[in-house]
């Protein structure tokens, strides 16, 4: 069963495709128009036969009315051959053979309720329409046995035949009532046997005429059912079929709709791209947690240039708690289908954010394929990205260093004497639950969820997992892939995605700052040592031979932005 979220996403998809419907639907409509306003304007004519003539008859025959309505049927289809249709072309003249009447001009109905033949001409001529009507009638009529003329001529006939009868029998009479007269006035008996016998054969005259009368009588009151007789002539039509222009150029219009909403539906599941944060939830089933331009963090773009980012930052940053309300979040990964720049310039604004909270983060670097997060915060410092080693074994991910975000350290990337991304010796399981216990809040910069199997493995050992997202270089084969990866476990709390875009906040004349090296470089052994030394750091002016690399922050209180 639909339900209103899956009607809304076909909705969606309408709407990002909006000019296809328009398209379609405006070039299926244009056609259905010129189309129809070239097509000609049509008349009809109409005639109607009688067949036979019970309506007349004044004992019609029930027997003889149900031979009507079968002889109806047979001149209905009589009117549509050549017998019938041929003579009419001819006697018209017309330029077309009698098949066309036939296939396009020529209807027929019976109306079996009153043996009734209706033949119907449809014809771009009004005057040609009744013409042919009236000439099929006619050639109807001449083909039956009994036209109305025959039938006229016998009634005729007959009442002459009746009437002369009846005379007959007038003068019978009267030749009986005299020759009873004077058999009553006869004394002998020869002339009363003689006045018998006349009796007797005048009464056998009259039986014989009064038979003739009868017969007679009910010849010309009886019916004849095959005969045809035009109740209806047909007349010249005054005014065309009504025009069905604009019916056609919507229906034409509907199914052009109907097929640009197809065209639309097919081109959304061939498209690749998605355009905005709502197409997270309507294509891929994400919640948005926000829009962040940009692709550096806050803490190196000059005052005044980045408010728009971090607004962003802050829409972000309030979705992902509320989001993580009920599991918490100590621990976040914050993974993308690939390494970006702009999903670690995320990781550490999300961080300075959570500070100001006056939570202390822990900033991991786990991405296996590059260590972006660690060369944005440390820089090409090579002893950041080495490894140290404990009775010969390789401790992973070694060193924490603090950052010039204050309660912010870094965990930098874990790399191997040869300089290659090593993974992590220990379970994810004991890794992390041994981070939690460093900070506050631990935020997982990375794993890329395509390159390995290491996102899906950490994804649900932590609290909560952002997706981090650009249209411009993650395509929905990604997307999709990505989401499968992470929610593979039932574990896994995908809080939402976060769309990253690559949009420059500073002003072309204003510079940003490089990124910023670490204050520092110290072991994290308890959190009140690397608290005095960032404490220190910062206090400290910087001393000719020192070797570390010191930066002075941005103009302005980095905490205060």
């Amino acid at each position: 069963m639909l339900t209103f979220d899956d009607l809304w996403t076909y909705l969606r998809v309408l709407l990002r495709w909006w000019w296809v419907l328009v398209l379609g639907t405006v070039l299926a409509a244009s056609v259905a128009f010129v189309m129809a306003s070239r097509q000609p304007k049509y008349y009809v004519a109409q005639t109607t036969l009688m067949i036979g003539d019970s309506l007349t008859s004044a004992t019609p025959d029930a027997q003889l009315i149900g031979l009507s309505n079968a002889l109806a049927m047979f001149y209905s289809e009589m009117a549509r051959r050549e017998p019938i249709l041929g003579p009419v072309t001819e006697k018209l003249g017309l330029t077309f053979e009698w098949q066309v009447i036939a296939n396009y001009m020529l209807a027929t109905s019976v109306n079996n309720r009153a043996s009734l033949l209706n033949i119907t001409v449809t014809d771009t001529s009004p005057e040609r329409a009744a013409a042919l009507a009236t000439a099929i009638a006619n050639e109807l009529i001449a083909y039956s046995p009994n036209s109305p003329e025959k039938v006229a001529s016998q009634r005729l006939l007959i009442q002459e035949q009746l009437t002369q009868v009846q005379t007959n029998l007038g003068q019978i009479d009267q030749m009986i009532e005299e020759t009873r007269a004077m058999q009553a006035r006869a004394s002998g008996a020869a002339d009363m046997r003689e006045m018998s016998n006349r009796l007797e054969e005048l009464g056998r005259t009259r039986e014989a005429s009064q038979n003739t009368y009868n017969e007679l009588v009910r010849l010309i009151n009886g019916s004849v059912a095959n005969t045809l007789r035009v109740l209806e002539e047909a007349r010249v039509p005054t005014q065309p079929l009504p025009d069905k222009r604009m019916l056609t150029v919507a229906m034409a219009g509907m199914g052009g709709f109907i097929l640009s909403a197809l065209a639309a539906l097919l081109l959304d599941m061939l498209d690749d791209r998605w355009r905005s944060k709502s197409d997270l939830r309507s294509r891929f089933g994400v919640p948005s947690l926000g829009l962040v331009p940009g692709r550096r963090p806050l803490i190196t773009l000059k005052p005044g240039t980045g408010w728009q980012r971090e607004l962003a930052m802050r829409e972000a940053h309030t979705n992902i708690v509320l989001a993580a309300m009920e599991q918490g979040s100590g621990s976040l990964m914050i993974t993308s289908p690939t390494p970006s720049e702009a999903r670690s310039a995320f990781s550490i604004d999300l961080a300075q954010l959570f500070t100001r909270s006056g939570y202390s983060v822990l900033l991991v670097d786990a991405d296996m394929e590059q260590p972006i997060l660690t060369r944005m915060l440390v820089g090409d410092n090579p002893e950041a990205n080495s490894t140290l080693y404990t009775n010969g074994k390789p401790e992973i991910w070694s060193r924490m260093y603090p950052t010039m975000l204050k309660n912010v350290l870094l965990l930098a990337h874990n790399v191997g004497p040869d300089g290659v991304a090593l993974t992590p010796s220990l379970p994810w399981s004991e890794l992390v639950e041994h981070l939690k216990r460093v900070a506050d809040i631990v935020i997982f910069d990375g794993p890329s969820t395509l390159p390995s199997v290491d996102a899906a493995l950490l994804a649900p050992l932590v609290d909560g997992v952002v997706l981090t997202l650009n249209p411009a270089y993650d395509n929905r084969g990604a997307i999709t892939e990505s989401k499968a990866r992470l929610t593979r476990k039932r574990k896994t709390t995908l809080l939402g995605a976060v769309m990253l875009t690559e949009e420059v906040l500073a002003h072309p004349a204003q510079t940003q700052y490089p990124w910023l090296p670490l204050v520092k470089n110290a072991p994290m052994l308890e959190d009140g040592q690397v608290d005095a030394q960032i404490e220190q750091t910062q206090a400290e002016p910087p001393r000719a031979n020192d070797d570390r690399v010191i930066v002075t922050p941005p103009p302005g209180d980095v905490e205060a932005r």
